[in-house]
């Protein structure tokens, strides 16, 4: 796991996985390498902006393609899979909510949120 690790993109000795263990379990804790750190120096700043101008811009992208391939109504789980989103809860905070609340997506069944049969489409 250690050198798998180290080939993570912003890998440093600092984010190495840590192992600990007791006579009863084993825990192994992986650091997120993806969170954005404060006191971080002015060449890790300026490569965590390239990095997130571009994982931003991707995100706009898809996001654009989403709104566009609703133009048909769509389930959620066909707007995650287009997307390439696997985690429902990430996918509604991230992209199915916003689009909701600016208007750029909406609900087939207002009345209903929930149903099974929810669709949504281009507004």
């Amino acid at each position: 796991m250690r050198s798998e690790t180290s080939y993570l993109h912003g890998y440093t000795d600092e984010y190495a996985p840590i192992f600990e263990s007791t006579h009863t379990a084993f825990r192994v804790i992986f650091k997120n390498m993806n969170y954005n750190k404060t006191d971080t120096t002015v060449n890790e700043t300026v490569h965590d902006a390239v990095h997130d101008t571009d994982h931003d811009e991707n995100k706009d992208d898809k996001i654009r393609k989403l709104i566009d391939f609703c133009a048909v109504s769509r389930s959620r789980d066909e707007m995650q899979s287009f997307v390439g989103v696997t985690h429902r809860g990430h996918f509604r905070t991230a992209y199915l909510k916003p689009l909701l609340e600016k208007g750029q997506l909406k609900m087939t069944l207002p009345d209903k949120p929930s149903s099974h049969h929810q669709r949504y489409i281009k507004a």
